[in-house]
């Protein structure tokens, strides 16, 4: 066989030419950003939802009385987007929810999509960092004994034994679970249960497009067994029959273009083939926005998933974990008004782990809303380990939404998150660490019931001054808080507190450790009138107004 090789000179030639050619890419490459490019309408041909959604979609829009469909789910314009990728430097993807479609483009090139005839308007998409929520495996500080008391909490604090006892355990539930990857999942034996009875019905990789989703890392793999898994012969997560959709729509933990159009793009997917819950642990801060944009209307992860909302699903979303950073508060999707934000709790009981990320949104809603155990024992990519971070208190929520909706399967998706909400064990105390604190099973199913364990008294307080030979008395009033049971105060029980504005709002809040029976009293002349404080202790919760 001949074979050509060039001379010398031929080389020099061709490499010279190469040169150029990836130096004009290279320059192509940075001189484009990334848009969305919103399009002014959709085509008015007939739309048959019956053969565009599964079975189950169609099935939970019924159940809600939602219509079968409505414009959002309508699809985009073929001639637009033929015309768009003929004046783009690369075409993306689109979204039926947004009517857009996301391309790489230069600043010429934008100014041709601005112009076509089909286009509204576009929105520059400036390069993110992504971070999933989660932090390091922790299994190193840990010996045997802690990591199965760890697996035992995770779920009994929650419940599980009342959920298993009624037969609980997210049957009939469709949940997709959104993340950077699902490495060793396919063979792990916490999900044999899952795989022997083929409840895995569909995957996709939406960074490769492509069905393998057994890669990216093991975060995904820890959250998947947070839900539904079963490591050591203990249930890791309470949805254990649960069905399940794994959609990969990020490339890694940390990464200079990670994409929110992944997540609404599998946020569709996921409403498309009839998924009840979603669980994303992954959130979007410091490296994007700034935390005047947590408004929960800001970013196109928020909208997207509020969106999905509006189609009856449940959206569960880590807080994230930036309570112990400068950031501090909830990132995206977290801070929208649809999404459930679950916080971390201690293994050792129900106070916020330093990590989680604080509330309220950047317009003062509630969040997180609701909290689960911050650090769990999961599955990995070849084993087992503790992890601590909010991306497992998530799932361990998500796990319980399911159960829980399995129970009252007539709630809508709303109808549940208000629910799940009063199901928390401070209910109706909240504050912006805990929500409305660690969800309950007998809360739930049987709603709050609880004696007193406190009360308020008001008392008349005198203090005296001497100053250069001169006594001076003052008098002011003082609302106490006094025990109701006074047998068992040994500094580990836990009494939480807050001052509410007229507004709504919280202007403080603690938490402390109960060692005797009048563990705190508030000087009335301090607060405003109107002023509410609520006290929550071992299950009750009052208030008081000043």
């Amino acid at each position: 066989m001949f074979v050509y090789k060039p001379s010398n000179a031929v080389q020099s030639i061709l490499f010279s030419c190469l040169l150029i050619v990836c130096t004009s890419l290279n320059l192509s490459a940075q001189n484009t950003s990334k848009y969305w490019v919103f399009f002014k309408d959709k085509p008015t041909t007939k739309f048959d939802p019956y053969a565009y959604f599964d079975a189950k979609a169609i099935e939970r829009r019924i159940n809600q009385h939602l219509p079968l469909f409505d414009w959002t789910d309508l699809p985009v314009n073929e001639n637009y987007i033929t015309q768009v990728k003929a004046n783009c430097a690369v075409y993306k993807m689109h979204s039926r929810w947004f009517n857009a479609a996301v391309v790489m483009a230069s600043p010429e090139q934008a100014q041709r999509l601005s112009a076509l005839p089909g286009v509204d308007h576009i929105e520059e998409a400036a390069p993110l960092q992504l971070e999933v929520a989660s932090m390091e495996q922790v299994e190193s500080a840990l010996q045997a004994d802690e990591d199965e008391d760890i697996l035992i909490s995770q779920t009994k604090r929650m419940g599980a034994e009342l959920f298993a006892e009624k037969g609980y355990t997210g049957k009939g539930m469709r949940i997709a679970i959104f993340d950077v990857g699902f490495s060793g999942a396919d063979e792990h034996a916490a999900f044999h249960h899952i795989r022997s009875r083929n409840g895995i019905l569909k995957t996709w990789d939406f960074v490769k497009k492509e069905e393998n989703v057994w890669k990216g890392g093991w975060h995904g793999t820890a959250v998947w067994s947070c839900i539904a898994g079963v490591i050591n012969g203990r249930n890791s997560g309470l949805a254990t029959d649960a069905e399940f959709l794994l959609a990969r729509t990020e490339i890694g933990s940390k990464e200079p273009f990670a994409e929110e159009e992944y997540w609404v793009a599998a946020a569709e997917w996921a409403d498309k083939n009839g998924a009840d819950i979603v669980n994303s642990s992954l959130g979007y801060t410091d490296s994007r926005y700034f935390p005047r944009q947590m408004d929960g209307k800001t970013t196109y992860i928020s909208r997207g998933a509020n969106i999905a909302a509006r189609k009856g699903l449940l959206i569960v979303n880590a807080a994230g974990n930036e309570g112990s950073s400068s950031w501090r508060i909830i990132g995206a999707p977290a801070d929208a008004d649809s999404v459930l934000s679950i916080g971390g709790v201690e293994p050792c009981c129900d106070y916020h782990i330093s990590f989680s990320s604080y509330g309220p949104t950047r317009d003062g809603r509630l969040k997180p809303n609701v909290c689960a155990q911050g650090r769990a024992f999961c599955a990995k990519e070849a084993g087992v380990s503790a992890a601590d971070g909010t991306s497992f208190a998530s799932p361990l929520a998500a796990g319980f939404a399911a159960c829980a909706w399995q129970a009252k399967r007539t709630l809508t998706n709303m109808q549940l998150f208000d629910a799940l909400e009063k199901s928390g064990n401070l209910y109706p105390y909240y504050d912006y660490a805990h929500g409305y604190g660690v969800l309950s099973a007998e809360r739930f199913l049987n709603g709050i019931s609880s004696d007193p364990t406190f009360s308020f008294t008001k008392a008349s307080i005198e203090e005296g001054t001497i100053s250069d030979d001169i006594s001076t008395s003052t008098s002011y009033t003082s609302i106490e808080v006094i025990v109701s049971d006074t047998s068992n105060l040994n500094n580990e029980s836990l009494m939480y507190y807050s001052i509410m504005n007229d507004k709504g709002g919280l202007d403080s809040y603690h938490v402390i450790k109960v060692s005797q029976y009048n563990p705190i009293s508030f000087p009335t002349g301090n607060y405003a009138t109107g002023s509410i404080l609520r006290v929550s202790y071992k299950g009750y919760t009052t208030d008081y107004t000043f």
